[in-house]
């Protein structure tokens, strides 16, 4: 009896071991799992934490990289202003020699007015030297001296409006054809010397002859000239403006590109239509076509370029009219 008592105590006893090995168990499970999920929460803190110094890293080469361009843009700028004044100076030195050779070129072409001065003053000095040994007296001469002064300022304005006629268009007050044809070459040398953009517009009113059979061709010179007024207030004073041919003008544009132009272009459309044209006291819809080239993009001649703009016209004019178009590159462009 004595021996199971002892035997029960002992069984007891182990079970009571197992009991605590296996809660043990547990309890190394358990810490296992708790390490392996502090394992990857520290981990997971590495990773934030590696982020975080790439996110700053980042963001300290972005502010350094920002304030490195900004300064580099600032000396650009400087240099750029500075290069700006010397091309302005070159340029106005060039201009101011092509407006001597295209001076130069005009006195050849209009000979016969540069004579007539001529002749007219020598007339009229031989009429008041004959009038200085006919009479005497100081006052007299003063007179006649006077005399003389106004006649040459007579003929001086004579040459210079003879001069103004000579490349003015007469109804519409634009520049002529033959003015268009020099200029275009002076700017497009310009452009070219200095590798600037240089555009050309063309423009055409819509239906002019409608306008003209309807209402009369005195109405349709009045079209023409308010048409000159409203296109001259939307461009620069370094544009200009020429009558091409009937109800054609150009507009050169120096030192403009093709998206100013087309800007410029569209402004124009706009005026255009919104403007209020009168003929016998009907209001009379107007409205114009317009076509953009740019050199060097379109061409780099000047006939290349009006062609191409002409074309551009044409396009909008097939296009349902009021409206601006672009010229097509060609591959083939003149070289």
């Amino acid at each position: 009896m004595a021996e199971d008592k002892e035997l029960k105590e002992i069984k007891k006893d182990l079970e009571m071991v197992v009991g605590e090995v296996k809660n043990l168990k547990e309890q190394l499970k358990e810490a296992k799992k708790i390490g392996v999920e502090f394992q990857e929460r520290y981990e997971e803190m590495l990773k934030k934490e590696e982020q975080f110094l790439g996110e700053m890293n980042s963001e300290i080469e972005r502010e350094i990289t920002v304030v490195v361009i900004g300064n580099i843009k600032k000396t650009i700028n400087k240099e750029l202003a500075s290069l700006k004044l010397m091309r302005r100076s070159i340029r106005a030195q060039v201009r101011n020699q092509i407006k001597k050779e295209i001076d130069k070129e005009m006195k050849k072409q209009i000979p016969g007015i540069i004579d007539l001065v001529k002749t007219e003053i020598k007339n009229k000095s031989v009429e008041i030297v004959g009038q200085l040994k006919r009479q005497t007296g100081k006052k007299l001469e003063k007179e006649v001296i006077e005399q003389v002064k106004d006649a040459t300022s007579v003929l001086r304005e004579q040459k210079e409006e003879s001069e103004r006629r000579a490349i003015i268009d007469g109804l519409t007050g634009a520049y002529n054809r033959r003015f268009f044809e020099t200029k275009m070459e002076e700017e497009l040398n310009l452009a070219k010397r200095f590798r600037n953009k240089l555009s050309l517009i063309m423009l055409d009113i819509d239906h002019f002859k409608k306008i003209n059979d309807t209402y009369g061709h005195g109405i349709g010179d009045v079209v023409l000239q308010e048409t000159i007024e409203v296109v001259r207030g939307q461009i620069s004073s370094t544009d200009s403006l020429c009558r091409y041919g009937g109800e054609e003008f150009t507009v050169i544009m120096p030192e403009t590109d093709m998206e100013a132009a087309m800007t410029t272009a569209e402004k124009i459309r706009k005026s255009i239509e919104e403007h209020a044209f009168y003929g016998e006291d009907k209001l009379i819809n107007v409205t114009i076509s317009l076509g953009v080239a740019e050199y060097p993009t379109h061409a780099i001649l000047k006939q290349a370029l009006v062609e191409r703009a002409d074309a551009a016209l044409y396009d909008a004019k097939h296009s349902g009219r009021n409206n601006v178009k672009l010229a097509k590159k060609d591959e083939q462009k003149d070289v």
